[in-house]
């Protein structure tokens, strides 16, 4: 049985000689092959390959990245980071694989899992950027 990997289809595609200046919108997912410049807001999922470039926040859906990020990345589900990548910036995510080889220089934030609330809806994950909690919290050993 093949799986699907996410019911929003591939259709941006930034090519390999092309540098976007601005921020890219899309309710589908987006794949960068080339540089952008500004914010990445995919609805489905972004997928960075090798000699890409992006200087700029990004979120999506789950996001892959074999090329170079500069900024933010808000991920609501994966982040799978590959042996090429190189993430500047501090990310906000469900879950994350780092292959061998992957540079990250930043801080992270794991989310909890999106479940159901009483009513049977899902829960909507809210990305706000990440601030640091100075905060120590205490646990109380059972003896």
């Amino acid at each position: 049985m093949k799986k699907k990997r996410n019911s929003a289809s591939m259709d941006t595609i930034i090519g390999e000689h092309t540098t976007i200046k601005g921020n890219l919108e899309s309710t589908s997912s987006i794949k960068v092959i080339g540089r952008v410049e500004g914010d990445i807001k995919a609805a489905g999922d972004a997928i960075i390959l090798v000699n890409a470039v992006v200087v700029g926040d990004i979120w999506a859906e789950n996001l892959v990245i074999a090329g170079i990020v500069t900024g933010n990345v808000h991920v609501k589900n994966n982040l799978h980071l590959e042996s090429t990548a190189r993430l500047k910036g501090d990310m906000e995510v469900h879950s994350f694989v780092t292959d061998e080889g992957a540079v990250f220089e930043g801080s992270c934030k794991m989310l909890e899992s999106v479940s159901d609330d009483k009513n049977g809806r899902n829960k909507h994950l809210d990305f706000k950027h990440s601030k640091p909690v100075d905060k120590v919290i205490e646990e109380k050993e059972d003896n």
